[in-house]
């Protein structure tokens, strides 16, 4: 049969074109929707010659979207995302499935931040399952972009130009607080500088610290030359190792929510370090269905209080 020049847009062209502006290859594109390679070419060139654009350049490692193409996958994805998850939001609404949100976080978050919204989440949506998964800060972003988890939260914000697929929204504020024994000098001073926390080990590692400013500010403080022992990298290993008497730690928490259970001193830093956002990630790809918009007004209501003022999307 003779081939037909669409004349319309369809949602195959915008799928193909979509997954292929996101892989960066047609034969990827190709695998990832199970149809042949051809077929994605085509569908992609028919797209092409309905919006009367150039959308795709060829380059050494594949292809790439053109600025035009950019724009098109930008504002299509989010349309194609909401295509693809019609009948299963349809099916949700009826009642007819069951409903699972899949949030990635790290330990700290899910230690210290969510208790509280599950519980509260839970409570008000007796019929949504929650999965909750602890990664490290670099695995949240991946599991959300290999559609692994719905939503994560991380203190990476979205400036990778490499994920343009996903949202990142800030969900609230976190503070510094320096832990140390009940009884250590630092926790009876009137007032703390910097420089003070050269006097003793800190027992996190250099590479803890994903605030670049923060960390260039400990360093030329000398925070680091002390002889260290233990360089930990979690809030809870930090806590313990300082209950053990191996130095002082730096830690993360909620703005005037110092962790109370743990027997030690917690001194809040805000005067010498500027608060860390935790980002709410997203894929542009997907509209947010009603149980996962659900969750992220919980985080706001539980964390009333720790939200930035300004959105920064």
């Amino acid at each position: 049969m003779p081939r037909r020049a669409y004349k319309e847009i369809q949602l195959q062209q915008l799928r193909s074109f979509c997954e292929t502006a996101r892989l960066g290859s047609l034969m990827a594109a190709a695998e990832s929707l199970g149809l042949s390679q051809p077929t994605v070419c085509e569908q992609v060139h028919a797209l092409e010659r309905a919006m009367e654009l150039k959308l795709v350049e060829r380059h050494r490692h594949g292809c790439r979207a053109t600025e035009a193409g950019k724009l098109v996958a930008e504002l299509a994805a989010p349309l194609v995302g909401g295509i693809n998850m019609l009948k299963r939001t349809v099916h949700e609404a009826l009642g007819k499935v069951e409903t699972w949100v899949t949030v990635a976080a790290t330990q700290r978050v899910l230690l210290d931040d969510l208790p509280q919204v599950v519980v509260e989440f839970e409570r008000l949506h007796p019929n949504v399952r929650l999965r909750l998964l602890e990664m490290q800060h670099g695995q949240v972003t991946e599991a959300i972009e290999t559609g692994e988890a719905d939503l994560g939260l991380s203190l990476e914000k979205g400036l990778d130009p490499l994920r343009p697929t996903l949202i990142f929204e800030p969900g609230y504020d976190l503070q510094h607080y320096l832990v140390t024994p009940p009884d250590h000098p630092l926790s009876k001073r009137r007032t703390l500088k910097l420089e003070d926390l050269a006097e003793y080990p800190l027992v996190n590692s250099p590479r803890s610290f994903p605030n670049r400013v923060m960390k260039a500010a400990l360093d030329e403080a000398g925070v680091f030359q002390k002889q260290r022992r233990v360089e930990a990298f979690y809030a809870a290993v930090t806590r313990r190792y300082v209950e053990l008497g191996y130095g002082i730690g730096l830690v993360l928490g909620l703005p005037d929510r110092p962790a109370t259970s743990t027997g030690l001193h917690e001194r809040s830093m805000a005067k010498i370090f500027a608060p860390e956002t935790i980002y709410l990630v997203r894929r542009k790809t997907e509209l947010p269905n009603e149980p996962l918009r659900a969750f992220m007004t919980t985080i706001a209501s539980v964390l009333d209080g720790n939200k930035p003022a300004a959105a920064d999307a």
